[in-house]
């Protein structure tokens, strides 16, 4: 396939001309192409303006054997098989994305993203539980429900107190673990540190607004509702390389300290700032992490979100060769040593890479919503039947559809003599299709009654309709989309006949490769151990032998080609264009 993409490369038809010109400079066969149709391929990689006479007249013959072969692959329904037309409608698929969302937002989300990549957030949440189908009563009561608990830390109630007590998110509690009896602590809403991208978007947007120090306004997730505390935000980092000397006490983490303990860190951190030991002296003789205490304490590096916020947080305010006070986690005290951080190198790179991410995540969602509300107006989008459909679906919808496979509600008695539920531009979207669409998510778990989940697909219906239809008409609306659509197609069409009739043909016909071997052996002389003059053996030239083959059979088959499509070229056209560079 290396091949097919030389093609699209060489001889590709994106517009770049500058000006316009349809005047007729080649006629090959019953194909004419145009002056623009000639300099755009030209441009696809030559600069026009540099190029010479002698140039454009190799390309002229170059362009005029492509379009030949393309006219002749056409001929032989080439472009007919189902592998063909797969392939095709695959690459269709893959370019029309850029034109089926709004640029405007994409570019603005793109903008925001780098924005946000230039820093990591460590945040902590609590969460009130709230599905994405739930029903509006379930909904005002989640809302209602994390605002009084705003309300409580507003009013001094600290929030990681908060999170243990109401958040629904299970891991913010201590539990007990049935079979060992063993708690397990929660982490009373600590997220630790994130970054762009690693939270789903409504989260990270109020995350990375949200001022330090504060709690967010409830944010509304496909979880429920959230309340978002800020408690860090650093430049990104991207290695952090610290050294520990670990001492355990499973009970650090409740912030208890016996006596004992606290006098055993005080003695270890005296040691290191005294100057009676070095580091790796304090990590060889008191750490109790067996992996790293002969090895100076040397962590393997770690990125932000890979550790607990209080851990990061305490190694980040380190100058190099500082040691923290003792950190707590649920498995002992550690007191660190940074050596050094890695910071984020953010490049134009990195907008690439998160231009390609974005497209993938659910925020690229909003770009495609903001297209349909365009396209809606751009289309004459009404609503005429919805009102009716819906009362329709509310009274004949079995109350336990979503959990069964036996009803089909696309035959129900009536439904196809329903009006459109709404109608753009020459289309309708009806009652049955919409049946349809719903027909798809049987067996989904329901959060509220079946007709709001209905009523929550109706937007994804109306998104659906109005995309294909757009879809259909890229070709009409984009001249560069039908330039990149047509360029693609007859790629595949110039590399389905040179194999077929050169590369392929080549390899296939023996007994045409040894004779032409014949022909041409002469051009290998070599000398045998006696002095003589003798030829290279055929397998030990083989490759050789093969591509002057193909080049062979490729010139008889232009010769066809010539005589089976008549090319005229205008020379008055063809000397305007040498004036236009």
């Amino acid at each position: 396939m290396k091949r097919f993409f030389l093609f699209i490369l060489l001889f590709g038809t994106t517009c770049a001309f500058a000006q316009t010109n349809n005047d007729i400079l080649i006629r090959i066969g019953q194909e004419n192409v145009t002056v623009d149709e000639f300099v755009n391929a030209y441009q696809k990689n030559n600069s026009f303006s540099e190029s010479t006479e002698k140039d454009l007249r190799e390309y002229l013959d170059l362009y005029i054997n492509y379009r030949m072969k393309v006219q002749e692959a056409t001929a032989l329904r080439m472009d007919t098989s189902e592998a063909f037309k797969k392939e095709l409608a695959s690459y269709q698929n893959q370019s029309a994305q850029q034109y089926l969302v709004d640029t405007e937002v994409s570019e603005q989300l793109l903008d925001e993203a780098y924005t946000n990549a230039h820093y990591q957030v460590r945040a902590s949440h609590i969460l009130v539980r709230c599905g994405a189908n739930a029903s509006p009563k379930d909904t005002l009561a989640a809302y209602h429900k994390i605002l009084q608990i705003r309300d409580k830390i507003v009013h001094g109630m600290d929030f990681n107190e908060a999170a243990a007590l109401y958040s629904e998110d299970e891991s913010a509690r201590d539990r007990i673990n049935p079979q060992t009896n063993k708690i397990h602590h929660g982490n009373r809403g600590e997220l630790g540190y994130f970054s762009v991208l690693e939270m789903i978007y409504p989260f990270e947007k109020a995350a990375y607004t949200t001022p330090v120090g504060q709690v967010s306004m409830p944010v509304r997730t496909q979880y429920g509702y959230h309340l978002i505390y800020v408690q860090d935000k650093v430049p990104s980092m991207t290695k952090i390389y610290v050294s520990q000397v670990y001492v355990l006490d499973t009970s650090a983490i409740t912030g208890k300290v016996s006596p004992e303990v606290a006098e055993h860190l005080r003695l270890i951190q005296d040691q290191y700032r005294t100057g009676k030991m070095s580091f790796a002296e304090l990590a060889q003789n008191y750490s109790q992490d067996m992996a790293t205490r002969s090895i100076g304490g040397r962590m393997e590096p770690f990125t932000p979100n890979r550790r607990p916020g209080n851990y990061v947080s305490a190694a980040i305010k380190l100058k190099p060769g500082e040691i923290s006070q003792p950190v707590p986690s649920t498995l002992g005290w550690h007191i660190l040593k940074l050596d050094s951080i890695i910071y984020s190198k953010i490049t134009d790179e990195t907008k690439y890479l998160l231009k390609s991410a974005l497209a993938r995540d659910s925020r690229a969602r909003q770009s495609k919503e903001s297209l349909v509300a365009k396209l809606k107006t751009e289309y004459g989008f009404k609503e005429n039947g919805k009102k009716a459909a819906m009362k329709f679906f509310k009274k004949n919808l079995p109350n336990n559809y979503f959990q069964s496979t036996a009803t089909e509600i696309t035959t129900l008695k009536g439904i196809d003599k329903l009006s459109p539920m709404f109608t753009f531009a020459d289309q309708t979207g009806t009652a049955v299709e919409f049946a349809q669409l719903i027909s798809r998510y049987q067996g989904t778990p329901l959060n509220g009654s079946a007709i709001d989940f209905v009523e929550s697909l109706y937007p994804n219906f109306v998104s659906e309709q109005i995309l294909r239809y757009e879809r259909g008409h890229l070709s009409d609306k984009y001249p560069e989309y039908r330039n990149l659509v047509k360029e693609f197609h007859d790629g595949m069409l110039l590399y389905e006949i040179n194999s077929e009739k050169v590369w392929n043909a080549a390899l296939k016909d023996s007994v045409g490769l040894e004779k032409f071997y014949e022909k041409i052996k002469t051009d290998f002389p070599t000398t045998d151990s006696l002095g003589n003059v003798v030829y290279k053996p055929f397998e030990s030239i083989r490759a050789v032998v093969i591509g002057r083959y193909q080049d062979y059979l490729e010139a008889e088959w232009l010769k066809e080609l010539h005589e089976k499509y008549p090319v005229t070229v205008d020379e008055k056209v063809f000397q305007s264009v040498l004036k236009r560079r």
